[in-house]
């Protein structure tokens, strides 16, 4: 496994993930995040797409749900189309969070030999 290529597929998981391509149920989820984030603690939402969790925990729209199931589920075959082992990767996270200028998106994850990789994705 090339541990080179975690964080370009961090970063094109994440933009994938905030893009148009993201579309359920007539609704943006990029569109739907700021809301979101903005009655957050924090003003920020962090997905597991390990256990489709979301934090900080609460109620969210059904649409998030659904768009971090398909993700979720698409998200080891996209793994392996970098040619990496998801076995060696521990949860990936999408963390969304509102600052001054609009918006901050990171993509994160941990590989087996504790490295972090963390990733910045502008949409």
């Amino acid at each position: 496994m090339k541990y080179k290529h975690i964080d370009a597929m961090l970063h094109n998981f994440g933009h994938s993930f905030v893009s148009l391509m993201n579309y359920v149920d007539d609704q943006y989820i990029l569109d739907v995040l700021p809301e979101l984030a903005r009655h957050s603690p924090g003003y920020e939402i962090d997905i597991n797409f390990a256990n489709g969790q979301v934090s900080p925990t609460g109620k969210y729209p059904e649409v998030l749900h659904k768009s971090i199931a398909y993700w979720k589920d698409w998200l080891p075959k996209h793994i392996a189309n970098h040619r990496l082992e998801a076995e060696r990767l521990s949860d990936i996270h999408v963390r969304y969070r509102l600052v001054k200028m609009g918006h901050e998106i990171i993509v994160s994850t941990t590989d087996d030999r504790g490295k972090e990789h963390k990733v910045f994705v502008h949409a």
